[in-house]
């Protein structure tokens, strides 16, 4: 998948979803196929999305607990990546290569903040995003089609609600 654009990693999800619309008799299988490689693209971004983030916080946050969470984000996040990775490769379903546009446009902004703000708008981040990766994680359970998919989502779940644990309970000014 080298050389991939992002406006073709956007047009997965939007194949997806055109397909679902025309498509009158999915089998288990095939609903199970399409499960699998929604939940590696959302996954992906996500994880991808801490890890980026999360250097920046290392960088430009004022808080030294901020930038403790940031380097435990960027650390198991990026094990995490990999393992997911492994499981895509597996299916022969790519994973994201670039930020998708919400994030990047995060990214952008982060990188020009420093101080206070910037510890912020990274942490709240940081919630919304362990948050919804949480509401994925339990969402896609019941659709995913392989037991490797559903092992995954098992130990990854309750490193994420500790992340958002954590989140919840860093002090920002």
């Amino acid at each position: 998948m080298k050389g991939i654009s992002s406006i073709a990693l956007l047009a997965i999800p939007l194949a997806f979803a055109a397909h679902a619309q025309t498509a009158t008799s999915n089998t288990p299988a095939q609903a199970g196929e399409n499960g699998d490689a929604t939940f590696i693209q959302k996954a992906g971004e996500g994880g991808m999305a801490e890890v980026e983030l999360s250097k920046i916080a290392e960088k430009n946050a004022t808080s030294a607990d901020v930038k403790k969470f940031a380097a435990q984000m960027v650390h198991d996040h990026t094990a995490n990546n990999k393992e997911l990775t492994t499981i895509a490769a597996h299916e022969n379903t790519p994973v994201p290569k670039a930020l998708d546009s919400d994030h990047a446009a995060l990214r952008d902004k982060l990188e020009g903040m420093k101080g206070a703000d910037f510890d912020r708008t990274y942490v709240d981040a940081m919630r919304t995003d362990h948050q919804k990766m949480i509401d994925l994680l339990k969402s896609s359970q019941a659709t995913v089609s392989t037991e490797e998919l559903r092992t995954f989502i098992k130990k990854t779940e309750p490193v994420v609600e500790h992340h958002l644990s954590m989140a919840q309970n860093l002090k920002v000014e």
